[in-house]
């Protein structure tokens, strides 16, 4: 990261805290042309979130407006009553190559995190009430018409009671068609993307907007939980990280690893409802809201450990 980037962080957070900020914002993420710093002030801790042009061929294009996309589309959805008390603050930078956005801290685990201490403690009932809050999460904005757009296991904030989705960017609005969106969306994190939209990205161009539906982010969830509780993403033995047609045509035949070679320990009930949303068949997958009362329910009558 560029040392003017230091420069225009503090610059900006002079301006947004004024004398509440603390004097030590750390730099918690530094990746793909995004920087995002933990910001104490006396009134609590905040995020502040910088985006700028990436070189990186694995970045997304236009990378330097995703911190003015996502702070747009966090105003609407406060003005739908679907998420609110995230936004504090946005504008552009100011040679107009990035753009910024203050956001209130997520306190707890991303869910990656927090599914892994259970992987060699067994206890099937925390479990299924993580799940049950990451899946409740995800109906809440499918309520409201919203899609999120790039669920995966770091943009869940856990702590125990309820889950907290992060980085809009790419959410998608009730009233958005192919084709209107504030960025070209082509799916986001492969590894999490369900087969029908890998299939899309094989067979339309760069430049084509795809419709992202409630289905096909029902597919991603249950794929995100059965990464966080297994350690392994569910689709390929691939080790790169990098997206390439080959893998996307792996992910566009929807066979996942078999639970037998991935599971930590045994929890029958819990893969039953993780296997419900990977169906091949979108019209065959439940709901998110079917599947946080399937958890809740698999919490509630598992035996304490």
């Amino acid at each position: 990261m560029p040392h003017s980037l230091h420069t225009t962080a503090a610059q900006l957070i002079a301006s947004v805290w004024g004398e509440e900020a603390g004097p030590d914002p750390v730099l918690v993420v530094d990746r793909r042309g995004t920087c995002l710093w933990r910001v104490e002030t006396r009134t609590g801790p905040f995020a502040l979130k910088i985006t700028t042009p990436c070189p990186d061929p694995q970045g997304h294009v236009d990378s330097e407006r995703l911190a003015l996309v996502e702070a747009e589309l966090l105003l609407a959805l406060a003005a739908d009553n679907t998420l609110t008390g995230l936004y504090e603050a946005h504008g552009t930078l100011a040679d107009q190559e990035g753009s910024w956005l203050a956001l209130r801290w997520v306190g707890g685990d991303d869910a990656e995190a927090a599914f892994a201490k259970l992987r060699h403690q067994p206890d099937p009932r925390t479990a299924a009430t993580l799940a049950a809050t990451m899946c409740e999460a995800v109906a809440d904005l499918h309520a409201g018409g919203w899609r999120h757009g790039d669920l995966q296991d770091a943009h869940f904030i856990l702590d125990g009671t309820r889950a907290q989705l992060l980085d809009f960017a790419m959410a998608h609005a009730p009233d958005r068609t192919p084709g209107s969106g504030p960025v070209t969306y082509r799916g986001a994190y492969d590894w999490f993307m369900s087969p029908e939209l890998a299939q899309a990205r094989l067979t339309t161009t760069p430049a084509e907007d795809l419709p992202l539906t409630t289905a096909s982010e029902v597919w991603s969830l249950c794929a995100v939980i059965y990464a966080c509780w297994t350690g392994t993403y569910p689709i390929s033995t691939k080790t790169t990280t990098q997206s390439t047609p080959e893998l996307r045509t792996e992910l566009a035949s929807g066979h996942w690893k078999p639970w037998e070679t991935t599971r930590p320990w045994q929890y029958p009930a819990f893969e039953e409802i993780i296997t419900s949303g990977l169906r091949l068949d979108p019209a065959q997958r439940p709901t998110a809201r079917d599947l946080q009362h399937a958890f809740e329910h698999a919490a509630a009558t598992t035996e304490p450990q």
